[in-house]
């Protein structure tokens, strides 16, 4: 007959949960970083606005469905995030208009450095599809303090 010893380890029922908790604080870090590095304000194009010292604020052009026309440094346009010939701007317009909860205003957002001709092109293009109400986006400048 075997002999009980009173130093017998006993079983451990419990989970570390210590481990668990640090890695999806890891995986939930990673997302946060992944998802910031993502998040792209401009559609996925590079623009350098244009700065003013007392810009009014549109939060309408947050919203996800409206018409933004995009036009960077080197000419190129953008119709949200699908870049078109400033000649067919009219057409790609009226079709985004048939949805009749697309607010009826153009937001512009033009690089500080663009050419005024391919500014004007597009303006004549969003004109020329009925729409009257045009916005352009800028940011504000930055004006330093003095002091004495």
């Amino acid at each position: 007959m075997p002999i009980k010893s009173q130093n017998a380890p006993k079983l451990l029922s419990g989970i570390d949960t210590t481990a668990f908790a640090a890695i999806m604080a890891v995986l939930v870090f990673v997302e946060l970083i992944a998802g910031t590095m993502s998040y792209s304000p401009h559609h996925g194009v590079s623009i350098d606005l244009p700065r003013i010292l007392y810009p009014v604020s549109m939060p309408g052009a947050m919203r996800d469905d409206v018409i933004q026309v995009s036009i960077t440094r080197d000419g190129k346009v953008f119709l949200g995030s699908e870049q078109i010939v400033p000649d067919f701007m009219t057409e790609k317009i009226q079709v985004r208009l048939t949805d009749l909860q697309v607010e009826r205003k153009v937001y512009i957002r033009a690089d500080g450095r663009a050419r005024y001709g391919t500014i004007k092109a597009v303006l004549d293009g969003v004109r020329s599809s009925g729409i009257i109400r045009v916005a352009f986006l800028v940011d504000q400048r930055r004006v330093p303090i003095l002091t004495r």
